[in-house]
């Protein structure tokens, strides 16, 4: 590319004058603006040394080259022999001439003009920051699914895996950390350089969770999923299989089905209700409602606990307790059974043999005990759940009755002081026991109504009855209430009942 020159010379009437010549050259990689000293057209013919003025030294050639991209301005010095010395006015003069305005670097250009012949770094612009792209952050981990608890002996339990991430309602669950603008730039030469803004992203919201200030909240209790890129949380989880070393114990807030079987040795705990389409051999089940399709053998280790009701096929060598009633199709054989209201055993067999069945308000069955006159009792009017719930509500009541006769007494002497010469503290203190009365006094209309209720509950179970609508075997105890009636004789189509203190047998109604 050929040099581009444009002079400007001075006053016509000082063309014998020398005068200064700016050069604009554009090179290859560099824009380069050359200010050198020279001398007109008509000044080129020197006229003769005069022995008496001496001559004039020559100018320093200072040239600023400014990159392509004008984000660095360098200063070039050349001091040809006995030339004067570089003036620091003068060079910031030619920076700015040379349309350097921005990022000159003032302590670069002083240590310049010191040195002889130098090319320094005179300025340098901002580069512009983008901003920087929108993120989602997960709060829950999905990486340590399907891996064995480790115990704090440095073993691992095989029987939790962990497959199952389970929240609460309300659990922050995801938060979006927005995108942002990013910081403009500037070259050398002034001009500004555009910062490009982050890309947003859209909240991964699925179901069962709602959005509050760039955040993802549980909306219920259950598990807690990120599928297609969605952020769900489902009330229920499926085992597609049996519960074993495949899947481990379950242990979650929502409900449970189970395609196959529980297990002997495993454990399924459910906040909601469990669904078990195959047998429960010999494991620990808790649930509010628990279904167990094909039955329950217990193996005489394990239990099942259901916070309403156990419905199974049979149940054999097994402890079931129920807060409502247990339903049975075909047997109940050897096996502890409590319910708090009733047992019902009414299906193809109806039979109960061996063990212990107790329940709040009936027990019907249709065949009790064998002819090998195995010895089943029967208990109804008897709630130990509600018993024990009953005992603990009195030490509870009397807990919070001490503490607030306590408070009561401490407000007592605090009002007793001259109000307004009570210290602060005290005044302090007079508050804390304010409320904490109120909420003690809360706490025991509570309990007391519970109470209430329990109670109530437990002249209705003095009503207990048993009905057998085929045939009692020898070998049979009937309980209600503080009574009992040992079976000694064959009994069909009966109903056992307390009357006047005693248990009577009427006809099965």
């Amino acid at each position: 590319m050929s040099d581009q020159t444009i002079s400007v010379n001075t006053n016509e009437k000082e063309q014998q004058k020398e005068s200064p010549v700016v050069q604009v050259q554009e090179t290859t990689g560099s824009i380069e603006a050359k200010v050198t000293a020279g001398v007109s057209a008509k000044a080129t013919e020197a006229p003769a040394e005069d022995s008496k003025n001496p001559p004039v030294p020559p100018d320093p050639e200072i040239t600023i080259l400014v990159s392509r991209d004008r984000m660095e301005a360098v200063l070039a010095i050349k001091k040809p022999p006995k030339c004067r010395p570089v003036l620091i006015d003068e060079v910031f003069e030619k920076i700015a001439s040379a349309g350097v305005v921005y990022g000159v670097d003032h302590n670069a250009v002083e240590q310049a003009v010191k040195r002889s012949d130098s090319q320094t770094l005179c300025a340098r612009g901002t580069e512009a920051q983008h901003g920087t792209n929108a993120f989602i952050t997960l709060t829950f981990n999905r990486d340590d699914k399907g891996r064995p608890v480790q115990r704090d002996n440095g073993t691992v339990d095989f029987k939790n895996l962990n497959l199952f991430t389970t929240v609460n309602q309300d659990d922050l669950l995801a938060e979006k950390t927005s995108a942002t603008a990013g910081t403009p730039g500037m070259d050398v030469l002034g001009h500004e350089l555009p910062a490009k803004p982050g890309k947003d992203v859209i909240l991964p919201a699925g179901k069962n969770v709602y959005i509050e200030e760039n955040k993802i909240f549980s909306g219920l209790t259950g598990q807690v999923l990120y599928q297609n890129n969605k952020v769900q949380v489902i009330p229920v989880i499926e085992i597609k299989g049996d519960v074993d070393l495949s899947t481990g114990n379950i242990d979650f807030p929502g409900s449970v089905i189970v395609h196959g079987s529980v297990q002997a040795g495993f454990t399924v705990k459910a906040g909601g209700d469990i669904e078990i389409n195959g047998t429960l051999s010999g494991g620990v089940v808790e649930g509010k409602n628990i279904i167990v399709r094909m039955g329950i053998q217990g193996m005489n280790r394990g239990y099942i606990k259901a916070v309403e009701n156990v419905v199974a096929k049979f149940i054999e060598n097994a402890t079931i307790f129920a807060g409502n009633e247990v339903i049975v199709s075909d047997v109940i054989l050897h096996s502890r059974v409590s319910a708090g209201k009733k047992v019902l055993v009414e299906g193809r067999k109806g039979l109960i043999a061996g063990g212990m069945i107790s329940a709040g308000e009936e027990i019907r069955a249709k065949v009790v005990g064998s002819q090998l006159a195995s010895n089943t009792d029967l208990e109804v009017g008897v709630n130990p759940l509600l018993r024990e719930e009953r005992q603990q509500l009195k030490r509870e009541i009397s807990k919070v009755q001490t503490s607030l006769d306590q408070a009561k007494k401490g407000l007592n002497i605090l009002r007793s002081m001259n109000a307004e010469t009570m210290p602060m503290d005290k005044r302090e203190m007079m508050l804390k026991l304010t409320k904490a009365q109120f909420q003690l006094m809360g706490q025991e209309e509570t309990m007391k109504k519970r109470m209430v209720e329990i109670e109530d509950m437990l002249i209705e179970m003095r009503y207990g009855k048993i009905r057998i609508s085929e045939v009692v075997f020898p070998g049979a105890k009937i309980v209600v209430g503080s009574l009992m009636k040992p079976i000694r004789e064959e009994l069909k189509y009966v109903s056992f009942f307390e009357e006047e203190g005693e248990i009577k047998v009427g006809a099965y109604n």
